[in-house]
């Protein structure tokens, strides 16, 4: 497999889907944090979220809004993390991490096995339900295998038939076409529109002002094209 960075292609995927602009502004945040390391620094993201939020931050939705409200107020990210999980009512399987932590697919030097743990990983920093991460780590390893050279079936394939992602692979099934931010929705709608041949303008009419679905789709669809 040639070395290529992709990330700057997945991060134009990003824009091209967000309506708003808070997704593509952390993704840039992980692109940055990704170059300056070498590689994933859950500590280094984290600081760097933080720091988004003390200054810039917005369309950054609540959970990590939430989350980082707490961590900036002195208690420990961990504890931030499981305190708003349970006074979310125990529901923080948003798609924030899968929007914003892609830009890890393309950089090729992370090797493809370490995918999985990094994007549950990075979804913790904010989202404490294992399925925001899974879900992650489904749009990641689709996007990596795409990139690799994989056809989009092969790659579904190889995820539905991997030990540590088949479970979330049939949550992934049994989702919802529906313009809500619940993760397997979310992917389910976006591989939905990628099936029937259609176009970004297309999942924008279905998302609404919502922005949850067009950035899964755009992003996956940039790699295919690639």
């Amino acid at each position: 497999m040639k070395k290529k960075n992709y990330t700057q292609l997945i991060l134009r995927g990003i824009k091209e889907g967000d309506q708003i602009g808070g997704p593509f502004e952390l993704a840039q945040i992980v692109f940055k944090s990704l170059n300056e390391n070498s590689g994933f620094n859950v500590n280094d993201l984290r600081k760097r979220y933080l720091n988004w939020w003390r200054n810039d931050a917005f369309d950054t939705g609540p959970t990590y809004a939430s989350v980082f409200t707490k961590i900036e107020k002195g208690i420990d990210p961990i504890l931030a993390v499981k305190t708003v999980h349970e006074e979310f009512g125990f529901n923080t399987a948003g798609c924030g991490p899968a929007h914003r932590a892609t830009p890890v697919a393309g950089m090729l030097k992370i090797p493809t096995d370490k995918l999985i743990n990094i994007a549950r990983q990075e979804a913790k920093i904010t989202h404490f339900d294992n399925d925001a991460g899974n879900g992650s780590a489904i749009v990641i390893m689709l996007c990596r295998y795409i990139l690799e050279g994989k056809s989009f079936n092969e790659a579904e394939n190889l995820i539905s038939n991997n030990n540590d992602l088949k479970d979330s692979w049939i949550k992934l099934q049994n989702a919802d076409l529906k313009p809500d931010g619940y993760i397997y929705n979310v992917i389910f709608s976006a591989l939905h529109f990628i099936k029937k041949n259609k176009t970004l303008e297309d999942t924008f009419k279905f998302a609404g002002k919502a922005n949850y679905c067009p950035i899964i789709f755009s992003v996956i669809k940039k790699c295919i094209s690639r």
